[in-house]
């Protein structure tokens, strides 16, 4: 039999092209946390952190091998991770520092009207009258 094959782009595998096939598949154990550990590189590294400073090292991860993976409730970071991890943080931080330190000002000055270009300028209504708006075009 022929046809075209979904390929499911979070667990790298081919299955049949049919609705019930991708839901069993959407729906599965390993899908969902290849997804999790997919999306997991897009998480805040603030937020990781923190998840993971709250939990106790897992005896399983450390010994090779945790079934549970992202799901599990103990930590599969190494305290060398968790440096590295937090020198990220840090290095966010202060970005986001220098960032508010520059002013969110007009480029021109804005206590005088000089500095501003001629769209944002008052009107000027002595100027406005000396126009003559009789002017033939073309």
């Amino acid at each position: 039999m022929g046809g075209k094959s979904y390929f499911c782009d979070y667990c790298c595998c081919f299955m049949k092209n049919d609705l019930n096939v991708r839901k069993l598949h959407n729906d599965g154990i390993s899908h969902t946390i290849a997804k999790t550990n997919y999306m997991r590189r897009y998480d805040d590294p603030k937020k990781i952190l923190t998840e993971e400073r709250r939990k106790i090292p897992c005896n399983r991860y450390l010994a090779g091998y945790c079934k549970f993976d992202l799901f599990c409730k103990y930590c599969h970071y190494s305290e060398k991770e968790l440096k590295e991890l937090e020198k990220i943080v840090l290095t966010k931080k202060k970005s986001r520092s220098r960032k508010r330190g520059k002013s969110n000002q007009w480029p021109w000055k804005t206590h005088s009207q000089t500095g501003l270009p001629p769209s944002l300028q008052n009107i000027n209504l002595a100027k406005l009258r000396e126009t003559n708006f009789e002017l033939n075009w073309g």
